[in-house]
């Protein structure tokens, strides 16, 4: 019960805010899913919860579980023959050999860049000594970090029965490895060459040959491809200065035709004509103006510590903007620097963009004249009060007269 409790909450932290509909015609993919990582929102999704093949995805899954065995990412590896039992000749491979000595750094990169179904395994060996124990850690992971459509057999990704997921999953996975610093590095390097010299070359470059676009925007890539699952890919992108993350699978293929490619084309191009990033509120603007009593200071301006921005769709209605205070009105002289007083919203089309904290961040000073000034005709009562108390207390007692008795 404690575990799927866990679960639960891990699942709703992870799940993104659903966006606006953003149409986007053409796509070869059958299955989509264009997702704001700077904002938490899905922008686009079309069939994303299928449980799909996803070939060369699952190396994702195998390198963070990998990096999250790994004690030592210098130690060495020997290649066996072992390591590269079972690998069709047509699966993608990074070029180990038997009796090749390796890091285990080298292997991650290996495994990712050229998608090498030999790293992968040799990473699965050597970490816990078989592919059935390694794949367990898969699912252990997927269990733990809330996928809950998804389902490994093995490291690499090839098409077999119970291998599968949903884009909607993998993009919480790759969401998840983001956060390691050592998976980051690697998703994000196109090339490199290992401590025995071999040159791994990213496959994105080898997708994009025929093509020719310019793929400069992305940062980070990982392609696949079997009969089941069809051209897939996964991007980190950073367009118009926003981090997307794109995720297509089942794109058809003809012989030197990736479709996938295309798609992440169109899908770029899609997100320039239809989307924008806006600065709504620049760094120093005024947010609020408050009072302040019986302070030197007359009144307060709270302005932003940066610049709030937000991709949104075209064309901006500055009228959708708002900003909303709650808090203290009126602020004290005595006021302790660093108190909070309140909170700023700031919202665009009734969707939440950001909230400040206010603190109080300058020293008030009491001032005499405008306390004297606020209570004026208290101070004026008080006076003449006081002066009549004084002059009944002042006034002299009259002496009472004896009187005469006649007998």
């Amino acid at each position: 019960m404690k575990k799927f409790i866990i679960s639960l909450i891990t699942c709703i932290l992870m799940c993104p805010i659903i966006g606006n509909a953003l149409e986007i015609e053409g796509l070869y993919s059958k299955n989509v899913l264009v997702y704001n990582l700077d904002e938490d929102k899905i922008l686009y999704e079309e069939k994303s919860e299928d449980k799909i093949s996803i070939a060369s995805l699952t190396k994702i899954m195998t390198t963070i579980v990998a990096i999250e065995n790994i004690d030592d990412l210098n130690e060495k590896v020997t290649i066996t023959s072992k390591m590269l039992e079972g690998i069709p000749y047509d699966a993608s491979v990074a070029g180990l050999e038997i009796g090749d000595t390796l890091t285990y750094k080298d292997l991650l990169y290996a495994s990712m860049i050229p998608s090498g179904a030999d790293a992968t395994q040799a990473l699965a060996i050597s970490l816990t000594g078989s592919v059935s124990n390694f794949v367990k850690l898969m699912n252990e992971t997927a269990e733990r970090i809330g996928l809950t459509n998804t389902h490994y057999v093995n490291t690499t990704g090839l098409d077999e029965e119970g291998h599968y997921s949903t884009i909607k999953d993998i993009l919480t996975l790759i969401k998840y490895a983001l956060n390691n610093e050592t998976f980051k590095e690697v998703f994000e390097t196109k090339s490199y060459t290992t401590t025995n010299n071999i040159k791994l070359k990213s496959t994105l470059n080898y997708y994009n040959k025929g093509l020719n676009y310019d793929i400069s925007y992305v940062k980070g890539s990982k392609t696949g491809f079997t009969d089941d699952a069809g051209l897939c890919l996964l991007t980190l992108s950073n367009i118009d200065e926003i981090n997307i993350i794109t995720i297509t699978t089942n794109a058809p293929y003809t012989y030197g035709n990736f479709k996938n490619m295309i798609d992440l084309n169109t899908i770029k191009d899609s997100l320039k004509d239809n989307f924008t990033k806006i600065i709504l509120v620049n760094e120093n603007d005024t947010l609020i103006t408050l009072e302040t009593k019986y302070a030197k200071q007359k009144e307060i301006i709270i302005k932003s510590p940066k610049d709030i921005s937000k991709y949104i769709e075209n064309p901006y209605d500055k009228t959708e903007l708002k900003i909303e205070y709650t808090g203290e009105k009126i602020i004290a002289y005595n006021t302790a620097v660093g108190t909070k007083l309140g909170e700023v919203k700031i919202t665009y089309k009734d969707e939440i963009v950001d909230i400040l904290e206010i603190k109080l961040e300058q020293e008030l000073n009491f001032s005499l004249l405008a306390f004297i000034k606020e209570n004026i005709i208290t101070i004026i009562i008080a006076i003449v009060v006081l002066a009549v108390i004084i002059i009944v207390l002042k006034k002299p007692k009259k002496k009472k007269r004896k009187k005469i008795v006649v007998r």
